[in-house]
């Protein structure tokens, strides 16, 4: 039976008052608190796609504060599985355009194709999820050939300061400066005389930041407590002993069991008074850590990495249900295996559809029958090694 195509303009009056109302009682005030500044600009064309650099939860705000007005922009699923209001708002009112992970991306495609057709801005961060190390990610020539079938005008937006106010492996805010603007608007008519992957150049070009090459030449101060906590989350290899998930934070302190021990300061860079610092941000360190570990997996025989106490549920209609409470995650050359007690989920790696980072340390699994996994633990680690591990073991670079 086919699928009842959804009214994309259903609440889409209902979300343009609601924005509207929000911008007007609080957007100035918050904005003005969390020392954000969004510069204004007024599109020239009434429907369009708006693309970002995606630097921390915020950015659709900056925004739509921006363009003061409502987009609806592409979330991932996990979005609505936060809490109620979630789930209503962006759900059940359909704040958001849904990327479900275990759905194929031509679903997602012609639903954005459908919101644009009813003349409602569709806003995408390219990247697919926040910055993991400051850097803006890999765009797909895919994003490109959405814009150029879309018909649409392009406007392309970029976001400084996200990152270090919030990075992605951290609990806890810092203040500090925040900046977005509209980089430039593209037509439909100049849209038609590029190709896609000219028009992905394009969009890589205006969204590009690298948070420390900014932070170098403007700096800002980024105040807050426990500015080091959960840095595990992204970096997994000490560098001065090469230990494998060995370093362990602790409010501004990340010290590896080798003695290695780092600072994170206020200007959001990686200091210590009694080693010499290796990497003095996590952008170089994590870009090192790649490569590092890309050359243990493709020297490793047997059992590569293993890490305990990870919860497996499997997802079904965005709801999650626990297959695993303490379960053992293994990597090998061929497989990923998830055993608790007698019980084993076996994932040979050549056979999943995705594996991906999901929150900031949680793993989505998608197996060869579109089954979908998520993987959780309790204490910070990092999910981005076994996403790289698949990437690298199945012969792919992990950009």
């Amino acid at each position: 039976m086919a699928e009842k195509k959804k009214n994309v303009r259903r609440y889409y009056g209902f979300a343009k008052a609601f924005i509207w109302v929000l911008l007007r009682t609080i957007g100035k005030r918050l904005m003005k608190k969390i020392n954000a500044e969004a510069e204004p600009y007024t599109p020239k064309h009434k429907t369009f796609i708006i693309v970002a650099n995606h630097s921390d939860i915020m950015d659709p705000g900056y925004q739509m504060v921006s363009l003061n007005g409502y987009v609806r922009f592409v979330a991932a699923d996990f979005l609505l599985r936060i809490n109620c209001v979630t789930k209503f708002l962006l759900g059940t009112l359909e704040g958001v355009i849904v990327k479900q992970r275990d759905k194929p991306s031509e679903i997602l495609v012609e639903e954005i194709l459908e919101n644009l057709r009813a003349g409602i801005p569709v806003g995408l961060h390219a990247e697919g999820m926040v910055t993991t190390n400051g850097e803006t990610g890999y765009v797909s020539e895919h994003t490109g050939q959405l814009v150029k079938d879309s018909g649409v005008a392009l406007i392309t937006y970029r976001i400084t300061g996200g990152y270090l106010r919030k990075p992605r492996w951290a609990d806890t805010w810092r203040t500090g400066r925040v900046h977005g603007r509209v980089v430039n608007e593209y037509s439909p008519e100049e849209l038609s005389g590029y190709s896609a992957k000219e028009i992905t150049d394009i969009i890589r070009r205006d969204i590009y930041v690298n948070a420390y090459d900014e932070q170098r030449k403007h700096p800002y101060t980024y105040k807050g407590e426990k500015l080091a906590e959960f840095a595990e989350r992204l970096l997994y290899i000490c560098p001065k002993c090469g230990g494998v998930g060995t370093m362990r934070s602790e409010d501004d302190k990340f010290t590896c069991e080798c003695g290695y021990s780092l600072t994170y300061g206020e200007d959001a860079f990686w200091h210590s008074d009694k080693d010499s610092v290796v990497f003095d941000n996590a952008l170089d360190w994590d870009k090192w850590q790649r490569g590092e570990w890309k050359r243990i997996l493709l020297s490793s025989d047997g059992l590569i990495y293993s890490e305990k106490h990870q919860t497996v549920s499997k997802v079904a209609d965005n709801e999650p249900h626990t297959v695993f409470t303490d379960a053992e995650m293994n990597i090998y050359k061929d497989r990923f295996e998830l055993v608790s007690g007698e019980d084993k989920l076996v994932f040979p790696l050549d056979t999943l559809k995705r594996v991906q980072n999901a929150s900031v340390q949680n793993l989505v699994i998608i197996d060869g029958d579109s089954n979908y996994y998520l993987i959780s633990c309790d204490f910070p680690h990092s999910s981005d090694k076994y996403v790289a591990a698949w990437y690298y073991l199945t012969g792919r670079e992990y950009e």
